[in-house]
Parts: structure tokens; C-alpha cells; sequence
């Protein structure tokens, strides 16, 4: 029993003395009483009145109903005494109870936080160890290897956000150093398509998970040419100078990517969104563009000779000085789509007035039939005066 909890009291020996003594003093006043209180009603000229009895029976029942009644109360003290007694020892109880249960949540608690932070210190030393390992194959002469490396770095960024960042690094890296761009020293000639490692790498960065990241993915002055990036997401991505001669990017999503200068010729491109891309001077020469989302992006002086642009939108895109001779422009959206200087010489399957709409200057080239065009002559002239 703790300390607060309440203690019986002791029994102590006068309390046996005056029980004692009420008893004797009630037994007295039952045999006598009624001869001391009543005396001067029982006895009438020295003899005793008829109805005596009847006061000293009265007086006795008075008396045992007065006793009755404080034996009564003293057991209605007691049993409330013992019941406060009893209420008292279970809220004790039940403190007792809720302050173990606090305390055994708290260490549950504590015990299952040392747990999971052991489980992922194990975590992060296995990945660790993955990692390391996989770098290891990375710098290995053969081909497999090299692919277990890569492979196992794609399950790791899969895995672990932590290194998702990291991952991606490694493997651009990897892209950089396996895919050199073609230079003036090199044979002059790209390759058909990527070697296998290289895919790898490249399919990993593309379908990488969708995460918040912290880096500008560098995939800049490589030779990716036929390289397959269906689908990827390659938002940001820096490709300035990248060769993607027949790369396949179809539906590709690579929002404000910079293509500065890179070379996309015969590249498939349809459905891919490039709003806000970068394209200045590239080489997008016969592209696939159809369906392509070109909204805001900014191409001057790219060239897009012979492009497919069917379906494409341009709108509030930078045409600035671009070559479009010989694009396909059907159903083509170019609202406030600035084509200042363009070439759009031997543009195929135009709509009549689909330029109206867009930014004109006295440098945009058009086929003779579309210059002489009283609206496109009084569109440039209202271009003139806006700007």
C-alpha cells in the first residue's frame, strides 16, 4: 500500500471502556430508569398505581426504540464511512492504473522509436552498401556488369527518396561520360542509337519516380541520337547542345527543358509538351511535331525545315527568325505566336487565315499568294504599330 492511500484507524482501548460503560449505563437505566424518571407516577400512599406496568414497559420500549435507532445510526455512519473508504481505495486504484498504463505507453513508445530508428540506421547501411556496390559495377569493363550497376542504382532511387537526387546524378553523369557528343577530332558521325548501357541509364532517369527534386538534370552536349525516351518526363532538363537525331520522344513531357542549339533532326516528337522550352538555334529539320505542345516556347533562329507541325500549338510561342520552310501546318494553332523574321516559305496544308492571329513583321516570308494576302499585309501593319 502506497503512502497516500487511506489507513485504518486503530481500535484503541478507551474505545473498549466506553462501550463498556454505555452498555452497563443503558442496562442500568433500562432495570432503574423508570424508577428514577417515572418513581412519582408508580407509586400512589406507598403502593403501587395500577397502571405501572404500563409506564415501565412504555419506558423500557422508549428506551430500546432510543437504542435501536442509535445502533441504526452509528451502522448507517459506519457503512457510509467503510463505502467513502472504499470509493476512496478505487480512485486510488484507478490513478494507480492510468499512471501505469501512461507509463507503459511511454516506454512502448520510446521502445518502438529506438526500433524503427535502429531499422533505419540497417536500412540506410544496406542501401549504403547497394550503392557502393553498384558504383563499383558502373566502372567495370563488362557490358553486364555495367547493367547490374545501373539496374541496381534505378532500384535504389526507386527505394530510397533520400537518394533519389544522388542517383540521378550518377547516372546523367554516367550518360555524359559513355555518350560524348561528336567533335571536330571524332570520326564526324554519330551513332545510330545508343549503346546498351546508355539506354539503360537514360530509361532510368526518365521514368524516374515522381519526387521533388533539388538538381537540373545534365544531358548537355552528348550524342543521344536514336535514343527511346517514350513518355519521359524530362522537365528542366538541360540538353543544350545534345544530339537526339532520330530519338523517339514521343508524349515526352519535358516543360521549360532547354534545347539550346541541340539537334532533333527526323526526331519524334508527337504529342510531346514542350511548354516553355528552350529551342534557340536548334536543329529540328523534318521533326515529328504533331499534336506537340509548344505553348510560350522560345525557338529563335532554330530551324524547323520540313517539320510536321500539324495539330501543334504554338500559341504565345517565340518563332523569332525561325526556319519553317517546307513545314506541314495544318490545323496548326498559332494565336500571338510572334513569327517576327520568320521563313515560312512552302509552308504545306495551311488554313486560310491561320496567321492573322499571330505576331508578323516585315522580315516573316511568305509565299507569294500568302504576302499578297490583304489581311496578312494589314496584320504585319498592325504588328508595325504595336510595336
Amino acid at each position: 500500500m502506497s503512502d497516500d492511500q487511506p489507513a485504518k484507524k486503530p481500535f484503541r482501548w478507551w474505545h473498549w471502556a466506553l462501550a463498556a460503560a454505555c452498555t452497563l449505563a443503558f442496562t442500568a437505566l433500562l432495570i432503574w430508569g423508570p424508577w428514577w424518571i417515572e418513581g412519582h407516577h408508580l407509586k400512589e400512599d406507598g403502593k403501587l398505581v395500577s397502571s405501572a406496568g404500563i409506564i415501565v414497559t412504555g419506558f423500557r420500549t422508549m428506551l430500546v426504540a432510543i437504542a435501536a435507532g442509535g445502533f441504526t445510526a452509528a451502522g448507517l455512519y459506519y457503512t457510509r464511512q467503510k463505502h467513502q473508504l472504499e470509493r476512496e481505495q478505487f480512485q486510488h486504484a484507478q490513478q494507480q492504473f492510468t499512471e501505469s498504463q501512461k507509463q507503459f505507453e511511454t516506454t512502448l513508445q520510446e521502445a518502438q522509436k529506438r526500433d524503427a530508428e535502429q531499422a533505419e540506421l540497417t536500412r540506410e547501411g544496406q542501401v549504403t552498401d547497394r550503392y557502393v556496390e553498384a558504383i563499383k559495377l558502373l566502372g567495370s569493363g563488362n557490358l553486364a556488369e555495367r547493367l547490374g550497376g545501373i539496374y541496381s542504382l534505378k532500384r535504389i532511387m526507386h527505394d530510397s527518396a533520400k537518394d533519389h537526387d544522388s542517383v540521378v546524378e550518377v547516372l546523367a553523369a554516367y550518360v555524359r561520360q559513355h555518350a560524348p557528343a561528336v567533335t571536330a577530332e571524332s570520326d564526324g558521325a554519330s551513332s545510330d542509337r545508343p549503346t546498351m548501357d546508355v539506354q539503360a541509364a537514360l530509361t532510368a532517369v526518365a521514368l524516374r519516380p515522381n519526387r521533388e527534386e533539388n538538381l537540373t538534370i545534365d544531358l548537355s552536349g552528348v550524342d543521344l541520337s536514336g535514343a527511346v525516351l517514350k513518355e519521359a518526363v524530362l522537365d528542366l532538363v538541360d540538353f543544350r547542345n545534345t544530339r537526339l537525331t532520330k530519338a523517339d520522344l514521343e508524349g515526352a513531357v519535358m516543360h521549360e527543358a532547354v534545347l539550346d542549339g541541340a539537334h532533333l533532326l527526323h526526331a519524334n516528337l508527337h504529342g510531346a509538351v514542350l511548354c516553355g522550352a528552350r529551342l534557340r538555334d536548334a536543329k529540328v529539320d523534318c521533326a515529328n511535331l504533331m499534336d506537340a505542345d509548344l505553348s510560350f516556347a522560345v525557338a529563335t533562329r532554330a530551324s524547323f525545315h520540313r517539320a510536321s507541325l500539324n495539330l501543334a500549338k504554338l500559341g504565345e510561342a517565340d518563332f523569332g527568325m525561325v526556319d519553317l520552310s517546307g513545314a506541314s501546318f495544318q490545323a496548326t494553332g498559332v494565336q500571338m505566336t510572334n513569327l517576327g523574321g520568320a521563313d515560312l516559305t512552302g509552308v504545306y496544308a495551311m488554313t486560310q487565315g491561320q496567321f492573322y492571329e499571330a505576331f508578323l513583321d516585315d522580315e516573316t516570308r511568305f509565299d507569294p499568294a500568302i504576302a499578297e494576302d490583304p489581311e496578312i499585309v494589314a496584320r504585319i501593319e498592325e504588328c508595325r504599330d504595336m510595336f
